[in-house]
């Protein structure tokens, strides 16, 4: 049985079902989680579901069937998409009720560790006994009121310096020292995008393609089935700087949403665009590998790099050894069960400007790449792993993840080196 629909009177009791589900509509409407249909469907099925007592039914499993797509004959005891989108939607909250939502009269929230949202007023300040006690005389008024602004200040002073020494004194955590050298200057940040070339066909192969399957109707892009044999070269056009890789895009979107969240606006630009003066000028996050000028020659005389196989697979290369971490199932079509990451920090680079490299040897690597630099839950326990004093040094991490469904499942660290 779902909560009871009554209308609520004052801030006080259980939330009713009409207060929940306004609350919801505040949510998915705001800024924070318009740009996540994910996370907005993620909310209002948790939320509906407890809503009509089904609370206890909301299982990794259930979810990833109804709100993800899965099929539910799927085995996901690898696939993390529901744990990771438990982490996004707790994180928008977070932001929305810092936000936009800072003054809402009821909070939902998604507790650690739970798939079931809780409902709660927001905290009202307490009345004081001055609040309902009867008006003071005026005369006594007037005669103690200097005694008590001046105490009322100095009580004020005490409090503020308290307030101030503390976060002065606050550690700080350590995904905040990961990025802190990105916000220490003035300039603005930039975040230089990947570059693939595209080869679309051409004219006489669309053609080709219609005259043995016909005109696609809705007339909608879809791939060429023409036997090799009635191709060649010239039915291909390479396209320069005008596409980019979903991965990337993905990963782009998360980084400018944390910089401006810190009142860093960055600059997006593609790699190609960018010139060594651009990178001395303004801290960079670079995205992608093979397709990011600046990644491959930032990278190429570190200790891991990227680079090709013998049989023309892509690798992370250490060193004088050569391809030591190496995607030797990657498909021609560009799929793979398993990806490789490498992550670069390097508040000392050769630009002397701060530096992010986050790129996978597939689509799979840098999507999750920018998952985990964008997410303090996914970054600080990598993060725990380092040798001390790590937020001093250039610092170049290895990852392995395996791609379930398309999509990148936990990774974890199988490298570090700093210097």
């Amino acid at each position: 049985m779902g909560l009871t629909a009554v209308k609520s009177e004052s801030l006080t009791g259980e939330p009713g079902e009409p207060d929940v589900r306004q609350e919801l509509d505040r949510i998915v409407a705001s800024r924070v989680f318009r740009g996540s249909h994910r996370c907005q469907a993620f909310l209002q099925y948790v939320v509906t579901k407890t809503l009509e007592g089904e609370g206890q039914f909301l299982k990794e499993r259930t979810l990833a069937v109804h709100v993800f797509g899965r099929e539910a004959t799927d085995d996901l005891s690898d696939d993390s998409i529901v744990r990771v989108g438990a982490r996004e939607v707790r994180k928008r909250l977070a932001q929305y009720y810092i936000d936009e939502g800072a003054n809402d009269p009821l909070r939902i929230e998604l507790p650690a560790g739970s798939y079931i949202p809780s409902f709660q007023w927001r905290a009202a300040a307490p009345v004081s006994d001055a609040e309902i006690a009867p008006p003071p005389d005026p005369s006594r008024t007037r005669l103690h009121a200097n005694k008590y602004i001046v105490g009322a200040a100095m009580l004020a002073a005490c409090l503020i310096a308290i307030i101030v020494g503390r976060a002065m004194s606050a550690p700080r955590s350590a995904f905040d020292s990961f990025w802190q050298p990105a916000f220490a200057g003035k300039a603005p940040l930039t975040i230089g995008i990947a570059h693939p070339i595209v080869y679309l066909p051409s004219l006489r192969a669309q053609r080709l393609d219609e005259e043995r399957n016909g005109y696609p109707n809705p007339p909608i892009q879809r791939p060429l089935n023409v036997p090799p044999d009635l191709l060649n070269g010239s039915d291909f056009s390479p396209i320069v700087n005008q596409f980019v890789g979903v991965g990337d895009a993905e990963t782009a979107i998360r980084v400018s949403s944390l910089f401006t969240l810190r009142h860093a606006v960055p600059r997006v630009r593609l790699a190609s665009r960018l010139d060594f003066n651009d990178l001395r000028s303004s801290g960079t996050v670079l995205i992608g590998a093979y397709t990011n000028r600046w990644t491959m020659d930032l990278t190429r005389n570190m200790r891991y790099r990227f680079e090709y196989n013998a049989a023309g697979k892509p690798c992370i290369a250490e060193g004088a050894v050569g391809c030591r971490w190496t995607l030797t199932t990657k498909a021609d079509d560009g799929r793979s069960p398993e990806d490789y990451i490498l992550l670069c920090r390097l508040p000392h680079s050769v630009t002397n400007r701060f530096i992010v490299v986050c790129a996978g040897l597939n689509v799979y690597g840098t999507e999750e790449a920018g998952r985990i630099i964008s997410d303090p839950d996914s970054l600080t326990p990598i993060l725990r792993q380092l040798p001390r004093h790590w937020a001093d040094r250039n610092l170049e991490i290895v990852l392995h993840l395996a791609v379930v469904g398309d999509a990148p499942a936990q990774s974890e660290v199988v490298s570090v080196y700093s210097w």
